[in-house]
């Protein structure tokens, strides 16, 4: 059995060092290096591997154990975000560093970290019994962090290897290093950019300002009219298919030990801008938004330069809640925007991609699936007590504001229903200088997850 993986700190140190940005071709080398040490380290536990390749970035599609026995997929991702801005960070992103109870670097939380928990747990248990009546099949991509773009097809071709009665996902947050939650819920996701273009190139304001509409202007009329003053989303049908949340997932939300108040102080402002009837905690969670991502256009530099610009533009994300479809939402804003475009300017609107949202009901709560998989049905109490005896507390179920669309294209390709435990926390900088993994998190998700594989083997 591998020796790095008896030093888990030692092993995540390896891994965050390999500068795997996926988003830079300039990283490509750091890339490599990651896929092949998630490649070592899975051969050291025993499985075969497949690199299965893709336009971008191979997929590492690894299996071990007899087809016969309960069928575990377990999802992680080998990419990382790029580190800028670089002066912002305490030490070097891809040199790992341990501070304060902490290991720093790029990519230690998402999800390099949470990866080598489930590889830890694993090794443990396979030394004490190496025929762990499991079958277990890795997936592991590098092209998360920029939208998963050949996912799809990958999942497409190689369905019928995907078969399972459980997928095990530990990329979503948790509230705290003692007070883990099991993901219910994602939002979906739909991606625009709108570009408005008015005279062939830049005009002087002086001699033409007043004879054309500013681009600058109608990206901001037609931006200001997809809300209504108090917040809700103008796109005409944009809330006919949401489905409420049940009663039993806002009484969860009340067990949260993290306020509003908390809330308002961890983002740095003074009041919440949320949906009638909705706490910003809520809000997050049950409804879905259209946000601004970027908006530009013209002179940018310091001082000034009185121009009228040829062109500007928006960028535009929307967050779906269940039962949204994102083609659906697409077409929507799109028509929306069509008819908020001033007609003395030229409006492109491209539609870059999204996925929709993702729900599991926990066997036992109103609501839940009847059919699911007897794996299914025993990993989600099991999990419940792994957690309770390792971090002294039952998990809380709650839903997460944010998108993993590949977890939906998981469902509904391969029929595969998720466990998805956060090892995260708000306070692990995922995405932002000085990205870190609770040390604490990381020994006790080991243990919690060597009780847990160890027992899921016995259905």
């Amino acid at each position: 059995m591998t020796q790095l993986l008896d030093n888990p700190v030692e092993a995540l140190t390896r891994y965050v060092e390999q500068p795997s940005v996926s988003a830079d071709s300039s990283f490509a080398d750091g890339v490599q290096g990651a896929r092949e040490f998630a490649c070592e380290r899975l051969i050291e536990l025993g499985f075969s591997i497949d690199l299965v390749e893709t336009p971008i970035n191979p997929i590492i599609l690894a299996t071990r154990g007899d087809p016969a026995w309960p069928k575990l997929v377990i999802y992680g991702h080998y990419d990382v975000q790029p580190p800028d801005p670089l002066d912002l960070w305490t030490s070097d992103p891809f040199k790992a560093v341990e501070r304060n109870g902490r290991l720093y670097g790029r990519g230690a939380a998402d999800n390099k970290g949470p990866q080598i928990v489930h590889m830890t747990a694993l090794h443990r248990v396979l030394k004490k019994n190496p025929d762990l009546p499991l079958h277990i099949t890795y997936l592991i991509e590098g092209e998360e962090e920029i939208g998963s773009p050949s996912f799809r097809g990958f999942l497409e071709e190689k369905k019928d290897r995907l078969a399972g009665d459980l997928l095990l996902v530990s990329d979503t947050g948790s509230p705290g290093p003692e007070q883990l939650a099991v993901t219910t819920g994602l939002r979906g996701l739909t991606a625009l950019e709108v570009k408005v273009f008015g005279p062939k190139q830049d005009l002087h304001s002086g001699v033409h300002g007043g004879a054309l509409m500013n681009p600058l202007q109608a990206i901001m009329m037609i931006c200001a009219g997809l809300h209504d003053k108090d917040g809700k989303v103008s796109v005409e049908g944009f809330y006919d298919d949401v489905r409420l949340p049940n009663n039993w997932e806002k009484e969860e939300l009340k067990k949260l030990d993290f306020g509003e108040e908390d809330y308002a102080k961890f983002l740095g402002i003074s009041e919440f801008f949320t949906p009638p009837g909705y706490s910003a905690l809520e809000a997050i969670r049950f409804c879905p938004t259209l946000e601004f991502n970027g908006v530009g256009g013209g002179y940018q530099g310091e001082g000034s330069k009185t121009v009228i610009p040829s062109e500007a533009f928006a960028k535009i994300t929307c967050r779906l809640v269940p039962d949204q479809n994102s083609i659906d939402i697409a077409r929507k804003v799109r028509l929306a925007i069509e008819r908020l475009s001033p007609p003395c300017v030229r409006v492109d609107v491209e539609v870059k991609g999204g996925g929709d949202p993702y729900v599991v009901i926990p066997p036992g709560k109103p609501g839940g699936n009847s059919s699911n998989s007897a794996l299914m049905k025993k990993a989600f109490p099991l999990a419940e007590g792994c957690i309770l005896a390792t971090f002294g507390s039952k998990p809380l179920y709650l839903r997460e504001g944010g998108s993993i669309p590949i977890i939906r294209d998981l469902k509904e390709v391969a029929n595969l229903d998720a466990l998805m435990i956060g090892l995260f926390t708000n306070e692990d900088n995922l995405h932002a200088p000085d990205e870190s993994f609770h040390l604490g998190i990381l020994e006790n998700s080991i243990n919690a997850f060597e009780h847990f594989f160890e027992n899921l083997a016995e259905v």
